[in-house]
């Protein structure tokens, strides 16, 4: 392996005094690129009509212990949209001049040499670079790990967060020797994990060494290539996750293909908007989703010990009176409407109980109140549906097990909705959490299914994971004149660990009525209809078969009764 040696960076500020490039305007539409080994590795942005540019391009460039005798070339063009560019001139800078010299802030002079062999100079250039050293790459390394993993964003680890890295780096660690290393790294016993104490684990124990070298996977390049694509010190944990587990190293403008990209359509609008997903979701993704490692871990029993802890753990942290403190930046990060609230904000004990908060009656209006052949959404959510079972498994459900059999757990009882038409309503954190009837009708029996915590974000369900089979889960039936028996499936989900129904078998409901709701956490509704028993509403159809998740209100219009 050609190991590298250092990170240059370069910035490339801005040229002064080109010459004219365009008889007509009597200016230039300069640009910038960077030559390492005779290749280009970087080029600026074009600066229209002007002989003085400013660009302030940064790019990082990796020093390979192999090249060390090589030059920098900086070249300069003037962009001509109908012909071939124009060659304005040159700057050669030595590698050993800059790597001796920790920061070099100086204007050069750009050079073109003609034909008979003068040399002529055409303006200057002003380039700053700084030599980046290993131990700067480390410690922005270990920095970031913290940031990655730490529940707050900020630079400490508790057990929770501290457990969610030794776990992604390790799957097999036991959970008693997690909370041992914990204490052990935890040398303030404040009961939080500093960077530098992170550092010092990483560093100076043989347990962290080891996990650092799974890490890595005998790639010692590979955090100078993070540190070197990464646009700030936060993401060069998303980097080495990514290309460490299954991916490529990507740069930012390749951003948007990571995990916590998720886009819905949201109904009211009839736009594609962006979901926020906070971060504690964020890390569960990581943790479990987005790499080939966290895939193939999870049916590993230490993960779902994992799971369930951070639940258990998230849920008394949310019941506690402290976590009030938690609502303010919560309702600001997700821009929620306040006034639909039905109690006020100061009513509110813990956490929890604005999560499960009740909504105003006339928040939610339901869809043609008076009519019960049309059936209605059982939550505010992002909602797909499915004519049949088959093609949801085709466009969505990507767990290999999924059967109705295996999420039912009553053979007899899934034969009737073998061809039957499927519901996803997927709850995320920030939606009303309470859960209402679509139909009107009986309730029957509800059969509790216990089961894992695994998330219900679409990364989890379109990869080869058997979520809603897997996960704990209520099956409740509903006996509806108009639309025959409807399963209401309630699922739990990481951080959910806990289902809560307000009706009681043989009461009768009306359409909208509250069926129950979800503690803390994401979580999702699955509605099983019988074949030939409803239509649904055709934007639904037309998004799901995209497949695009429908930004939905409960109470909003679902589809109509075919009996």
């Amino acid at each position: 392996m050609d190991k590298i040696e250092n990170i240059v960076s370069i910035t490339v500020c801005s040229a002064r005094n080109l010459p004219n490039m365009d008889l007509l305007s009597q200016s230039a539409d300069p640009y910038c690129e960077i030559f390492f080994e005779n290749q280009q590795v970087f080029k600026t942005n074009i600066i229209k009509k002007t002989k003085n540019p400013t660009w302030n391009a940064h790019y990082n460039l990796i020093v390979n212990e192999s090249k060390l005798k090589y030059d920098i070339t900086f070249k300069l063009w003037d962009w001509d949209k109908t012909s071939q560019n124009d060659y304005i001139g040159k700057v050669e800078l030595s590698l050993n001049d800059i790597l001796n010299k920790p920061i070099k802030d100086e204007w050069y002079k750009i050079i073109k040499e003609k034909k008979n062999g003068k040399i002529k100079e055409r303006g200057e250039i002003h380039i700053l670079t700084k030599v980046i050293t290993k131990e700067e790459v480390y410690d922005s390394f270990v920095s970031s790990i913290t940031k990655h993993f730490s529940h707050t964003e900020d630079d400490t680890l508790n057990i929770t967060d501290f457990t969610g890295l030794i776990t992604t780096l390790n799957s097999e660690y036991p959970e008693p020797d997690i909370v041992q290393l914990f204490k052990k790294t935890d040398s303030d016993s404040n009961e939080t994990i500093s960077v530098s104490e992170l550092k010092h684990l990483f560093c100076e124990t043989e347990q962290g060494k080891e996990l650092i070298n799974t890490l890595f996977q005998g790639n010692t390049n590979l955090m100078w290539e993070a540190y070197a694509i990464s646009d700030s010190y936060s993401t060069i944990a998303d980097n080495i996750f990514h290309k460490n587990f299954g991916g490529s190293l990507k740069s930012d403008s390749d951003s948007k293909q990571k995990v916590k990209i998720i886009y819905i359509h949201d109904r009211e609008s009839g736009k594609l908007v962006e979901e926020k997903i906070p971060h504690y979701i964020e890390v569960s993704l990581r943790i479990m989703y987005s790499t080939s490692g966290g895939r193939s871990a999870i049916n590993n029993s230490q993960v779902k010990r994992l799971m369930r802890y951070l639940t258990n753990k998230t849920g008394k942290k949310y019941e506690a009176p402290e976590s009030v403190k938690e609502i303010q930046p919560f309702i600001k990060f997700h821009s929620l409407n306040v006034d639909e609230i039905l109690d006020p904000l100061s009513s509110f004990k813990n956490f929890n109980q604005f999560f499960y908060r009740k909504l105003k009656d006339s928040a939610r209006p339901i869809a043609s109140p008076n009519d019960p052949k049309i059936a209605v959404s059982p939550a505010d959510c992002r909602l797909n549906v499915f004519p049949t079972i088959k093609l949801a498994t085709e466009l969505w459900i990507k767990g290999k097990n999924f059967t109705l059999t295996t999420l039912i757990q009553d053979e007899q009882l899934a034969s009737q909705y073998e061809d039957g038409s499927l519901v996803i309503a997927r709850l995320a954190p920030q939606d009303y959490h309470r859960f209402h009837v679509p139909v009107s009708g009986v309730i029957g029996k509800s059969t509790p299914i216990d089961g894992e915590l695994y998330t219900v974000n679409p990364i989890a369900i379109r990869e080869n994971v058997d979520v809603y089979c897997e996960n704990k889960r209520i099956v409740t039936e509903i006996d509806s004149k108009e639309f025959g028996k409807v399963l209401f499936i309630s699922v739990g989900a990481t951080l959910v660990g806990s289902i809560h129904l307000t009706t009681k078998q043989g009461q009768h409901v009306n359409k909208g009525d509250e069926q129950g709701y979800f503690a803390f956490g994401g979580s999702t509704i699955l509605l099983l209809f019988e074949k030939n028993t409803i239509e649904f509403d055709n934007d639904l159809i037309v998004n799901s078969l995209k497949p695009t998740e429908t930004l939905i209100k409960v109470n909003s219009s679902l589809g109509k009764s075919l009996l």
